[in-house]
Parts: structure tokens; C-alpha cells; sequence
């Protein structure tokens, strides 16, 4: 009888000790899922935010390029002006 219960406890205590890993793993595999899941939706944050940036950095480049132009063609002008007030100041010096 008494090695009876020690096998009936022995038995209990291995079922007990299967049910406890068993709970434990499913309670990490949510807990993971749980996990991966914040840091998916933390990488979709970080995606879009990158491509916000490379739409700031296209529509910079823009800019950047329509104020060079802009400084291009005042350059010309005002190469043009010198030509134009040297042109003057020669008709001046002759008078």
C-alpha cells in the first residue's frame, strides 16, 4: 500500500509538473506573440517615417534646385547690368 501511494503522488507530481510546462509555454507563446506584434507595428512606424523623410529630402532637392536656377539667372543679370553701366561710364568719360 505504501509503495502504492508513492507511485500514485509520483504520478501526480510528473501530470502536475507536464500540466505546469505545458501553461508556462503556451503563456510564453502568447507573451511572444504579444511581442512580435509590438515590434511590427514599431517597424511599420519606422517605415513610414523614413518615407516621410525621403519625400522631405525629395521636395528639399526640389527647392534646392529652383534656387539655384533662381541664382543662376541673377548672376546673368547682373553681368548684364556691368556690361550696361560700363557702357554708360565709357559714354560719360567721352563727353
Amino acid at each position: 500500500m505504501n509503495i502504492e501511494m508513492s507511485l500514485l503522488f509520483g504520478a501526480i507530481g510528473a501530470l502536475l509538473g507536464v500540466i505546469g510546462v505545458i501553461v508556462t509555454m503556451k503563456k510564453d507563446s502568447r507573451n511572444q506573440g504579444a511581442t512580435e506584434a509590438n515590434i511590427t507595428s514599431k517597424v511599420d512606424y519606422i517605415a513610414r517615417g523614413v518615407d516621410d523623410i525621403r519625400l522631405d529630402l525629395k521636395d528639399q532637392g526640389h527647392k534646392i534646385e529652383a534656387l539655384n536656377e533662381k541664382s543662376i539667372r541673377n548672376e546673368e543679370s547682373a553681368k548684364q547690368a556691368h556690361k550696361r553701366i560700363d557702357k554708360l561710364e565709357g559714354i560719360t568719360h567721352e563727353n
